[in-house]
């Protein structure tokens, strides 16, 4: 074989090494949330923190979940709607729901009991995302996103006023870092795994 062959093959290989499933990542108890880390090749969304129990949204609630430790990186807080992301018309009429009105306030408080992020609004006027064919919306906001400081324990709290019912479930959580994050170039490590 000739080198520039060589070199052509080695490159579709760890092209494709990168491709097609992703190796299954054990998850880790972290306080009242289950952590994933989808290691150093993972260009977003690394750490994923979720708390396990499904969030009721038709009913009058505060709810505080205990975080250990938080990874040092660029987090958002987030609420996972049992939804798939409707597009165009379909996320209007979605966000018109009267179930939309409810208002949901999300909040991290450090170790001292300090605020570090809170945001409380209706759940239509939060930032509706997720991915195309996916199961769930992810809601967050600006405000939700954050850098931890300190080493915990962090509590997160979310408070519900319902306004209708008929709104789906949710689950809470943070997520964050990654490759891509830190505008660093992907490891060569993330390649060969």
């Amino acid at each position: 074989m000739r080198p520039s062959s060589s070199l052509a093959v080695l490159s579709v290989l760890l092209l494709c090494a990168g491709c097609g499933s992703v190796p299954e990542v054990e998850p880790v108890a972290n306080g009242a949330f289950t952590l994933v880390d989808g290691g150093e090749g993972a260009g977003f969304e690394r750490y994923r923190l979720s708390v396990p129990e499904a969030l009721d949204l038709d009913r009058a609630q505060v709810i505080r979940r205990e975080l250990e430790w938080c990874p040092g990186a660029e987090m958002v807080g987030y609420l996972d709607l049992d939804l798939p992301l409707p597009s165009g018309d379909e996320l209007i009429e979605k966000q018109a729901e009267p179930w939309s009105a409810t208002t949901f306030q999300l909040r991290l408080e450090d170790a001292n009991g300090d605020v570090i992020f809170m945001e409380s609004a209706p759940l239509g006027e939060w930032v509706w995302s997720g991915a195309v064919g996916g199961r769930t919306t992810s809601l967050y906001t600006q405000k939700t996103c954050f850098e931890p400081t300190g080493e915990g324990p962090f509590t997160l709290v979310a408070e519900v006023i319902p306004a209708a019912e008929g709104a789906p479930s949710g689950v809470l959580g943070l997520r964050g870092g990654g490759w891509k994050l830190v505008g660093e170039p992907m490891p060569v490590s993330a390649l060969l795994r």
